[in-house]
Order: structure tokens, then sequence, then C-alpha cells
């Protein structure tokens, strides 16, 4: 009895070992399924922060590259010069692309003789403003030249723009002569320069003959011919250093820098002249005008802008009343017989 209950123990024994066996391989198993699946998800999150890391250090280079399209930007706006603006613009590129040479063409013709070259047209809306001509550009940095031409584009509009508002301001808006306010400046600056240099200067006052009674008979129209055409002859009749300005209805002001008073009556006269020889169409009639002219000089009658001026009025009046198409020049006994 012994005997069986001792085999009896035995079997159970086994049969418990065996069951634990099994429960302790299943156990095995499924934990090595566990870290099969952690060890995935290691790897899968570690693709994934080398991933992120790569876009990272890409934003920050796009961060840098646009950073640093603005700093070019913001150099050239410094400009109104498109010179200026170009000279800027291309050491701002030197810093982004590698090329050869680089050229800003205004001169449509220009581009046909550079042989390597590609051109790059500027243009905004329905107008050209020229060609970036680059040697050596590698494709793949072709995008970002894109970017930095565009800007070098604006910062030429720009500055055609302010050149037009400038010269609206400056410039008459019939006759395409400099503005009295202009010459009024400009006369200060030619003044000054002329006492610092020991230099003479005259000033013409000029003044259509009898323009009122043109104005009545023919017209505006006419009128405005009469004064556009009378400002083309005195403007091909000055040096490139004279300032011509409108000083107001038909009445001119001519600054005539290094030139004493003898000077200035061969100027004038010239002047006179040339207008009176010159038959004026304007629409359908033919007319002939003439044109009396006053001068005063510096520093021969004074050395205030102003008293310039006013001088060259005194001697222009006397023009005007004593048979006008004549140039007289100021002196002190005008103010007597004016008075």
């Amino acid at each position: 009895m012994f005997i069986a209950f001792s085999i009896i123990f035995v079997i159970t024994l086994i049969t418990i070992l065996a069951s634990l066996k099994t429960k302790i391989a299943i156990k095995k198993n499924v934990s090595l399924s566990e870290f099969v699946n952690l060890e995935n998800n290691f790897n899968t999150l570690s693709e994934q922060k080398e991933q992120f890391k790569q876009e990272n250090l890409k934003r920050e280079e796009d961060l840098v590259k646009i950073t640093n399209i603005y700093e070019i930007t913001k150099d050239i706006c410094e400009y109104l010069e498109e010179s200026k603006i170009f000279l800027s613009f291309k050491k701002g590129l030197a810093t982004f692309i590698h090329f050869e040479a680089c050229s800003y063409l205004t001169n449509m013709d220009v581009r046909d003789g550079l042989s390597g070259f590609e051109m790059i047209p500027l243009r905004a809306d329905t107008e050209n403003y020229g060609y970036l001509a680059i040697k050596g550009l590698q494709k793949s940095e072709r995008a970002t030249l894109d970017i930095l031409a565009a800007q070098f584009l604006t910062s030429i509009k720009r500055a055609r723009l302010y050149k037009r508002v400038q010269d609206l301001s400056i410039t008459d808006s019939l006759t395409k002569i400099f503005t009295r306010k202009y010459c009024m400046d400009r006369l200060e600056e030619e003044l000054s320069r002329s006492k610092e240099m020991d230099l003479s200067l005259s000033f013409l006052m000029a003044d259509i003959d009898n323009f009122k009674a043109i104005n009545d008979k023919y017209g505006h129209l006419v009128g405005d011919v009469i004064i556009k055409t009378v400002a083309e002859i005195i403007k091909s009749n000055c040096r490139e250093i004279d300032l011509l300005g409108r000083y107001g209805g038909e009445e001119f002001m001519v600054i005539l820098p290094m030139t004493p008073p003898e000077g200035a009556v061969f100027a004038a006269e010239r002047i006179r002249k040339s207008i009176e020889s010159t038959s004026i169409k304007a629409f359908d009639e033919v007319l002939n005008v003439t044109i009396s002219i006053g001068i005063s000089s510096f520093p021969q009658d004074t050395t205030v802008s102003q008293e310039l001026i006013d001088k060259a009025d005194i001697a222009l009046y006397h023009s005007k009343n004593t048979g006008k198409n004549k140039v007289t020049t100021y002196s002190s006994e005008l103010n007597n017989k004016n008075s």
C-alpha cells in the first residue's frame, strides 16, 4: 500500500511540475513578445526623433536664409539710386550663391552682346525694368536667385517711383522745366558756392511780351503752346550748368553760375534773338512773340538771393516800359526811374 501511495504521489508531482513548466513557458513567451514590441516601438521612435531632428535643422537653415534675405532687402532699400542698389544686391547675393559674374542691364540691346550669361528679365505688370545677367549659376541655386531677384526688382521699382515723384515735385507740368521753388533753393546753393569760391553769378528774369493780349485773342490752349515753346527755346540756348525755371505764368528765371554781367548780357541777347526769330505754330495759328529780360549779378549788384531776384525784376520792368523785346542790366539808376 505504501508503494502504491508513493507511485500516486510521484505521478501527481510530475503532473504539477509539468503544469508549472507549461505556465512558465507561456509566461516566458509572453514576456519575449512584449520585449519585441517594445524594441520595435523604440526603433520607430528613434527614427521619428532623427526625422524631427533633420526637419528642425532644415527649418533653422530656412530661418537663417529668410533672415539673411531680409537683411539684404533692408540693405538695398537704403539706396534710391539704381547703381547703388545693384552694388548692394550683388554683395548680398554672393553670400548665398556662387557665380562667376553678375550685371544689371537697363539697356535692352546690350543683352545680345553678353555670351555665356543667363538673362533674367525684371518685369512688373507691363513694365520692363531691364535684366539681371548672371554667369556660372548652378541649377540647384536658381530658386534662391529667383527670390533675391524679386527683392532686387522691388527695390528698383521703389527707386524709380521715388524719382518720378521727385521729378513731379521739381518740374513744371506744362513746360517740363524746373519749378520756382526748386530754382529758389538752388539759387541759395549757387550763391553760397559763389561766395565761398569767389565766383561770379548772374540771374535773368524774363517775361513774354503782350502775353495777356495773345491769351485773350487766341485762348488759353494757344497760350499754353506759346509758354511751352518759349521755355524750349530758352532751354536750348542755355548751358548744361545753367538752371531754367518757370517763375510764374509767362515769366521765367535763369540762374547763370560763373557768369559776370557781360556774359549774362550775351546769353540774354542770344535768348531774345532766338525767340524773336522763331515762328510758333499753335494749332491753326502761327505766331511770332518777343521777350523782355532783366539782369542782376553777384557780387556787383548784391550778395543776397532775394535782392538778386528783386533787382532783376526791376531791370525787367524797365525793359517792358521802354519798348519791350529788349535786355536791361540792373543799375542803381533804375530804382529812381521806376520809383
